[in-house]
């Protein structure tokens, strides 16, 4: 599964060299041996588009350093010292300066690079033979992955979603079109999330997109409407989020009972084996490995949410706390991908700030029932809202961002708002302090996405 990223900083420069190179590539790996008959630099067939969704790096990324950011990691002063210049040090202490100069966002430019396939799909598709339908469902899961990539971009580099502001915070460019020459602006937040929903809503109603896609790389329906859930409740939109999560749970409601069937998820191979994935998201990140050769510590803070009895933690994490799932090819593994738990928690969520406490509680136990070495149902709670958001940090940890970015959502709530705080080995020395709402959520962008695109507006720090 190793696959080097592409590191072309300029959109444009990506556009106009990645439409040969990933083209080229788009045989080489496919998923699960599915072998086309054809491969093209120049896609206009059926089987051209299918062959990009079929390729296994749209469902490969990196967003590490979102997790850096979190509260969920605790980096030794050996990890500091030992990288202190690096990207993954920078973002964990949130510094002034994320990125040298020389340095390419991996997460930036393979973001765009799948957004690119799907553009290409997207503007090619009405113009190529086939029946209507096989081309209302390569476009409709075509849509769903573009759209899993904008909100990706938009939650990590932009502001969390405000009614009063949306329509003047900026998040990341909108490029829906594969054109060599452009130069784009940031577009807003609610620019962004209004071409979300647009291509989610459009995906969910095509009459010949299936429940579930062929396999986990290929979205069906399930996974619109599980990304769907996951953007109205980043938005506040409470009944939607809810409509959205059970119509993705009416679909695919399976959970894996981890004491008899938990495995780490180190390839997509393990990925399709899990019934509850939606569609597959798979991180391995060499970089930071091979900066010790091994991986990094829990947080107090998570640490203190899970405790011996949680099979999230035995399997996951070492006696120290060290994170040891997936590690594999001179790397880790994460799982990122849309799946069951994230949409049962998202329904509990709604379910709790609409006073349904037994309906999220339910939701809460049902999950727990598949987590825990010895199970006990949570029969109260003074405070059912807390309860869910805790088991939603319990079950999406190292998720690609999604505790940033709950952490952005909820710091505008003053039960939930925090201040973190990165110590030192000893417990008490203070390194870095980041405060609710900081600027310093927000990830910059690097030198030579600016250097290439002046129009591209810097984020405060």
């Amino acid at each position: 599964m190793k696959r080097k990223l592409l590191r072309h900083s300029s959109l444009s420069v990506m556009i106009a060299v990645l439409c040969i190179l990933l083209l080229l590539s788009a045989g080489c790996k496919k998923f699960f041996d599915v072998r086309p008959s054809t491969t093209s630099i120049n896609p206009t067939t059926l089987g051209d588009f299918e062959e990009m969704l079929n390729n296994d790096s749209m469902a490969i990324c990196n967003y590490l350093l979102a997790d850096f950011m979190s509260d969920d990691v605790r980096l030794e002063d050996a990890h500091l010292s030992a990288d202190a210049a690096s990207s993954y040090t920078r973002s964990y202490l949130w510094e002034q300066t994320i990125w040298k100069p020389g340095d390419a966002d991996f997460m930036y430019n393979a973001s765009y690079t799948r957004i690119l396939q799907m553009n290409i799909i997207l503007e090619r598709i009405g113009r190529s033979a086939g029946s209507e339908q096989q081309k209302n469902v390569i476009r409709a899961q075509a849509q769903i992955n573009r759209a899993w990539y904008y909100l990706q971009l938009a939650s990590l580099y932009g502001t969390d979603y405000q009614v009063a502001t949306a329509a003047a915070d900026l998040a990341v460019p909108l490029v829906l079109f594969p054109d060599a020459s452009a130069q784009p602006v940031r577009a807003t937040v609610q620019q962004v999330y209004n071409q979300v929903i647009s291509d989610l809503t459009a995906a969910v109603a095509t009459p010949g997109l299936p429940g579930m896609g062929r396999d986990v790389v290929h979205p069906g329906k399930a996974a619109g409407y599980a990304l769907l859930a996951r953007i109205y409740l980043n938005m506040g939109k409470y009944p939607d989020a809810l409509n959205a999560a059970q119509s993705a749970l009416a679909i695919n409601s399976q959970l894996l009972k981890y004491a008899r069937d938990y495995a780490p998820s180190s390839s997509l191979l393990d990925l399709s084996k899990n019934p509850e994935i939606l569609l597959a998201r798979l991180c391995i990140d060499y970089d930071f490995y091979n900066i010790r050769h091994t991986g990094f510590n829990i947080s107090p803070s998570l640490r203190a949410v899970l405790d011996s009895n949680d099979i999230r933690l035995l399997n996951n994490f070492a006696d120290g706390g060290l994170y040891i799932n997936g590690l594999a090819f001179s790397g880790t593994a994460y799982d990122y991908s849309l799946g069951v738990p994230e949409v049962m928690l998202i329904k509990a969520e709604c379910l709790a700030r609409q006073q349904d406490a037994a309906g999220a509680l339910a939701l809460v136990n049902e999950l727990r029932k598949n987590r825990l070495v010895t199970y006990a149902p949570l029969n109260s709670t003074t405070d059912v809202l807390t309860t869910v958001l805790q088991e939603r940090r319990r079950e999406l940890f190292y998720h690609g961002g999604l505790r940033l970015f709950d952490l952005k959502r909820l710091n505008r709530d003053s039960r939930f708002a925090q201040t973190l705080q990165r110590f030192a080995d000893n417990g008490t020395t203070l390194k870095a302090t980041l405060t609710a709402n900081s600027p310093r959520y927000l990830m910059p962008f690097s030198p030579l996405i600016i250097a290439n695109n002046p129009a591209i507006i810097q984020n405060p720090r």
